[in-house]
């Protein structure tokens, strides 16, 4: 592959990104510079589920048609990639016919949620899905902010934001004080009440929701109860993973879902954070070269998430040789906004 005629997408600096960076700068290379896919799309049950799940949280209550339109829209963009012959590997498909039974799953859970932890009437959302970006130190800051709100009581303003998973909870709030997504969230929506003239209000802090993934899914049990309780299976099935919460936590003795409040409390721009921002300044001005970019010697990135690297075939071979990958496995997509 001739890599200097490759159109490298912009260095961004978003937490996602910067957390894949600093696990392996290879795989940053080819997922965020040069844009490399997998033929076919990938099978991503839980990714797909915890989007379906944001965007429920996103719409609030009531907006439940609106995210099943969504879906809807997508599942049909699906089956036509894999009618067009797009669907080597079958991916495609599967994830064409789960989405509406990932929506069911993600559905009792959000009504659950918004039960246990719903916004207090004196937040007042300012900002949903706010999308922005700046430059600091040499380094363009991006990210998208699920949710900006204004407690009206104090003239204080939270950052909020969804999460599931299908591991311990542990998993997204340990660390959450200190980790990236806060840090970074903070300076991008510090530099966006700036630029809406809002200067006077006091970021506070940020709340990060988590839940854990049930394990149970709508089936002919939920059918079979909605005849009997005279309700729709949807009901039925919101009943049952209600039972199947608590009983679970009385099982394992720990909880499955929790909103946690953290004050910022330290600098804007602790040496920890500093230190990414020189790493994406040195990311930046290195070559096109994927041999310039060091793996994971750790190996713990190449099988996270109990998923094998889509990109270790390219990390197992020398980059003169990727001719032959790129044309059975692999191509690399144009950058577009709406991909990050």
């Amino acid at each position: 592959m001739k890599f200097d005629d490759i159109e490298l997408w912009p260095v961004k600096c978003r937490q996602s990104c910067a957390s894949c960076a600093l696990t392996c700068e290879r795989k940053w290379f080819l997922q965020y510079r040069m844009g490399v896919r997998l033929r076919g799309g990938e099978f991503k049950e839980a990714a797909d589920l915890g989007t379906i799940y944001h965007r429920l949280q996103l719409e609030g209550v009531g907006g439940e048609e609106e995210v099943k339109k969504w879906l809807r829209e997508k599942q049909v963009a699906l089956v036509a990639k894999v009618e067009a012959g797009e669907d080597l590997s079958g991916n495609l498909a599967r994830t064409a016919n789960k989405l509406f039974e990932l929506y069911n799953i993600a559905e009792a859970m959000f009504h659950i949620f918004v039960e246990k932890f719903p916004q207090p009437e004196w937040f007042k959302t300012i900002g949903k899905e706010t999308k922005h970006e700046f430059m600091l130190d040499g380094v363009l800051l991006s990210g998208t902010i699920d949710k900006l709100l204004l407690d009206t009581h104090s003239g204080n303003v939270w950052i909020r934001d969804h999460k599931s998973t299908g591991r311990a909870l542990a998993s997204l709030f340990a660390g959450a004080a200190w980790g990236l997504q806060g840090r970074i969230y903070r300076l991008l929506a510090k530099d966006y009440l700036h630029t809406q003239g809002d200067d006077v209000l006091a970021l506070r802090g940020f709340i990060l929701d988590g839940i854990t993934r049930p394990g149970i899914k709508l089936c002919k049990t939920d059918m079979a109860n909605a005849k009997k309780w005279n309700c729709t299976a949807e009901e039925a099935y919101l009943r049952r993973v209600k039972e199947w919460y608590r009983d679970a936590e009385g099982q394992r003795d720990q909880k499955l879902m929790r909103s946690l409040a953290v004050m910022f409390t330290e600098s804007p721009e602790p040496a920890e954070l500093v230190n990414v921002l020189a790493l994406f300044r040195n990311l930046a001005i290195m070559g096109p070269n994927p041999a310039h970019y060091d793996r994971d010697v750790t190996r713990r990135g190449c099988f996270a998430w109990e998923r094998e690297c889509i990109y270790k075939d390219l990390c197992d071979t020398d980059p003169g040789q990727w001719d032959s990958l790129f044309e059975k496995k692999y191509f690399i997509k144009p950058y577009e906004e709406t991909e990050e």
